[in-house]
């Protein structure tokens, strides 16, 4: 009896050892680690489990965009995002970031009369339109500054990949150059809430008829917004004034007094360590406020707080003229510098950074070697990486999908 029971063990353990688990990829670890290997994208090593791991896709070459994640998307927050992350389970993870070919196209620009002077324009109509977004800059941006920002840059290609025309224009205090109210800021201005003693809200009004005259799009087609800090705050104004189908805030709590009355869906992309006085936590707050109170009356509303990410080193060849050799450079300046901690997260903001650098410009010389314009847009991905006050492309499908079918 003893001998046929050790008999069929044996079996039982020969016949297991050559059985074949039914996912190859599953390799469950027997450690508290486990690796990643990302195809088509940045983001592979050995993760303990439990850890968050952020993940990137290549850099995005003009004529294409992000497509999705393929794998293990199943583990990701939202696998549409060239920028992701999940928590890394018990066993080893391979995923592929897909992009796909888009057909070549380039925004126009041209002067547009607005309700007094010409307007500095850019704008793009697809043949079949599902809306037309207007894009507002921050304060002291401009249109050109816009539409040649690399996040923004993301944002324009995936709106008219899904069949979204663009409108960029900017604030009359940008286009004179005069501070009119005398803040020191060169802004949208949302009061008073009116299409004629209100220049700004004048201006969309006459350049959005100036294309219904033109034939460009019509009075059926669905206006949007999408705006960055103040104008963030002018986006909920202006889709609120013009009853757009739907607006979005960047980096702005927006005014209450709008979210008291208004029923246009509104969607809130804050940063959580926004350092910008009129920002900062309590708006990062008042943003989920007002959110919550749209939701409470019934009004759709999403709200999301992006956190910071680590420093990669190919995280600056996204920036056009920058290779990822130089972009490699970028990063090793940063770490050799002691300005990554041990998980490649920064220790400071581009403010800090730039600071230090000023004081010690021999210690990047790969940085003296970008023109000025690089290292501006360098900032401003140091920017994104601390989750600080500065528009971001890791929300642009969960932004279109807003615009698609709101809360749904």
């Amino acid at each position: 009896m003893k001998r046929s029971w050790s008999l069929a063990l044996v079996i039982y353990i020969a016949l297991t050892a050559c059985q074949k688990s039914s996912d190859p990829q599953a390799n469950t670890t027997q450690s508290d680690s486990a690796t990643v290997t990302v195809l088509n994208g940045y983001g592979s090593g050995k993760y303990k489990i439990g850890d968050t791991v952020h993940i990137w896709s290549n850099a995005i070459p003009d004529n294409y965009v992000f497509d999705q994640w393929t794998g293990y998307s199943n583990l990701l927050q939202n696998s549409g995002e060239w920028h992701n992350l999940f928590i890394m389970p018990a066993q080893n993870v391979t995923i592929t970031a897909t992009q796909k070919a888009i057909t070549a196209f380039s925004l126009k620009y041209e002067k547009i009369k607005g309700a007094n002077i010409l307007k500095n324009v850019y704008y793009y109509f697809p043949a079949t339109q599902k809306g037309v977004v207007y894009l507002l800059h921050g304060s002291n941006g401009s249109a050109l500054n816009l539409v040649t920002n690399t996040e923004w840059i993301q944002m324009i290609k995936d709106l008219v990949t899904a069949n979204y025309a663009i409108v960029v224009t900017e604030a009359e205090e940008v286009s004179l150059n005069t501070d009119v109210n005398s803040n020191g800021m060169l802004q949208w201005k949302y009061a008073p809430l009116d299409s004629t003693s209100n220049v700004d809200y004048a201006n969309i009004k006459a350049i959005r008829d100036t294309f219904y005259a033109r034939g460009y799009t019509n009075v059926s087609v669905p206006l949007f917004s999408i705006g960055m800090s103040n104008g963030g705050a002018f986006s909920s104004t202006l889709s609120w004034l013009y009853k757009f189908k739907s607006g979005i805030s960047y980096c702005a709590q927006a005014l209450k007094t709008i979210f008291d009355v208004s029923t246009v869906p509104f969607q809130f992309c804050m940063a959580k360590y926004d350092d910008r006085e009129e920002v900062g936590p309590t708006g990062n707050a008042a943003a989920l406020t007002y959110s919550q109170q749209l939701i409470a009356r019934g009004v759709c509303s999403k709200y999301f707080l992006l956190d910071k990410s680590p420093v990669y080193p190919e995280r600056f060849a996204r920036i056009s003229g920058i290779s990822i050799a130089t972009s490699t450079a970028l990063y090793n300046e940063l770490k050799n510098n002691n300005w990554l901690d041990a998980k490649r997260y920064l220790k400071a903001s581009s403010d800090s950074i730039s600071g230090i650098y000023t004081a010690s410009p021999s210690l990047y010389p790969t940085f003296n070697s970008l023109n000025v314009l690089q290292q501006y847009y360098v900032n401003c991905q140091i920017d994104n990486m601390c989750a600080g006050h500065q528009f971001y492309s890791d929300l642009n499908k969960t932004t279109i999908k807003f615009f698609d079918t709101g809360c749904q």
